[in-house]
């Protein structure tokens, strides 16, 4: 049993849904985005999403692109960000996601990225930009190391998209609450549920929500909905950006933060 199947094994028992925490690596710094890890991790996260910065973050809202404006000026190179995974797998065994962009992989080859990868306690890969077409060399990377595949599925998907999405989704499934990119949104989609049960209908797999939660409510509305778990980039990369000059502050706000969102699940 590999780590997500551990980890949503163990949720069910609880009738909870996994909180899962967004954070760019190497936003604002090094140092400080290991402290931003070990406090979601300290909070009770359940899964850590991470992203990997990159110039041209095609689905990601403005702040999680400054997030990645601030790493990629703190100098975050492959070097550093998979030497970070190792030093927070050596304390905990929740499983990691990873968010990137196939400029990312490609710099250093997908087998030589999916190794690292595997070597630094990665569970999974998601490359935003890359859609299942495009991707077989990806997926007898991902298999060889068996690290798991993760794709988005929105409401506009047809059927027999989601159909073949699902056929390489060995993680979970990453459904995006609206349309558009990342950002704390007010108020949820109305088609969320009714994407789940289109999604459900073709796969087993966990399906997470993501994309606009920015408030306790919404993990409860997406549990709900039938999700098994909660995807929170934006309010949390927020609370980062507007405490730079005081990480003490910082880290309580987020461990804060956390714990609220935790309480929904």
């Amino acid at each position: 049993m590999n780590r997500y199947e551990a980890t949503f094994a163990a949720l069910r028992k609880k009738k909870r849904i996994a909180f899962i925490p967004f954070a760019v690596a190497g936003d604002p710094d090094l140092a400080t985005s290991e402290r931003i890890l070990r406090a979601y991790i300290d909070a009770g996260a359940d899964i850590l999403e991470i992203g990997y910065p990159f110039s041209d973050p095609i689905a990601d809202g403005p702040v999680n692109q400054r997030a990645g404006m601030r790493a990629i000026a703190a100098g975050l190179t492959h070097r550093h960000f998979f030497r970070l995974m190792r030093r927070l797998r050596q304390s905990t065994e929740i499983p990691f996601g990873l968010l990137c962009y196939a400029n990312t992989v490609l710099h250093l080859g997908f087998d030589a990225f999916c190794r690292r990868a595997a070597d630094a306690g990665i569970d999974s890969i998601l490359v935003a930009d890359m859609p299942p077409e495009e991707s077989a060399p990806l997926y007898r990377a991902l298999s060889r190391h068996q690290i798991a595949c993760v794709h988005i599925i929105s409401e506009l998907t047809p059927d027999e998209r989601i159909r073949e999405i699902c056929r390489h989704v060995t993680g979970f499934v990453y459904i995006v609450s609206r349309l558009g990119p990342t950002g704390a949104a007010a108020t949820l989609s109305g088609s969320v549920r009714s994407t789940i049960s289109r999604v459900r209908a073709h796969t087993d797999r966990p399906l997470c929500v993501g994309f606009g939660l920015s408030r306790p409510e919404h993990i409860a509305q997406v549990k709900h909905a039938g999700a098994h778990g909660a995807i929170v980039g934006s309010a949390l990369v927020k609370t980062i950006e507007n405490n730079l000059r005081d990480t003490t502050t910082m880290l309580r706000r987020i461990e804060r933060q956390v714990r609220g969102f935790m309480r929904a699940t």
